[in-house]
């Protein structure tokens, strides 16, 4: 199995302060016209620094968003393990909503810029990608696994829980993020497997259009 390279600590701080000026002016002005000239100096680092790990402005961004989702990727994959596997799978969804709550909140300012108008228009189809594959992995999985029983296309399911999910975690953002981690993970996953109506106790209340 081969493993990762291991990043110099110095490499991993250049590029945490040239991101953190990022989210800074992203809070003041559109990507597009942020400078490099300006990122470098709101991170009190040299051009020279900056085109030592990059390209170009273009390259910074992609490659930022990239070490960003992967960090998110390696918070919330469930962890091997030797306890019995019914139990596990039990569990699975809810921690792994847990973790992924947990992380945005660590890097909500991050986020909260890059999911909204200012930030990398790629970043939204981005994520939801990697949460659609990596983070619901489990449940589309078993998803595909009871295709011939559904009664819509899985297509359809998969892109409405996703995008949900997305819709959901922008919203909190913009709250502040007035509750807390655990609380979203549990209604997440409540809402996930029982279904919006039913969780609001509004599935004998509300009458159907037809």
């Amino acid at each position: 199995m081969s493993k990762k390279t291991k990043v110099d600590p110095r490499i991993k701080r250049t590029n945490k302060y040239l991101r953190d000026a990022l989210v800074e002016l992203l809070k003041e002005k559109d990507v597009t016209s942020i400078t490099i000239q300006e990122i470098t100096e709101k991170a009190e680092l040299t051009r020279g620094t900056f085109y030592l790990h990059y390209q170009d402005k273009q390259d910074f961004l992609m490659q930022s968003m990239n070490e960003v989702l992967e960090e998110l990727i390696e918070k919330v994959k469930p962890k091997q393990n030797n306890e019995d596997s019914a139990a596990v799978e039990e569990n699975d969804e809810s921690v792994s909503f847990l973790k992924l709550f947990e992380f945005i909140y660590d890097h909500a300012d991050y986020f909260k810029v890059m999911l909204s108008d200012r930030g990398l228009p790629q970043f939204r189809s981005h994520m939801t990608e990697i949460v659609k594959r990596r983070v619901y992995g489990e449940l589309i999985s078993s998803i595909g696994e009871a295709e011939d029983g559904l009664d819509i296309p899985k297509d359809i399911l998969i892109s409405y829980i996703t995008s949900a999910h997305i819709g959901v975690i922008c919203s909190w953002l913009e709250s502040d993020m007035k509750f807390s981690p655990a609380f979203m993970a549990e209604k997440l996953t409540s809402l996930t497997l029982l279904g919006p109506m039913r969780v609001a106790g509004l599935e004998n209340k509300i009458k159907l259009p037809y």
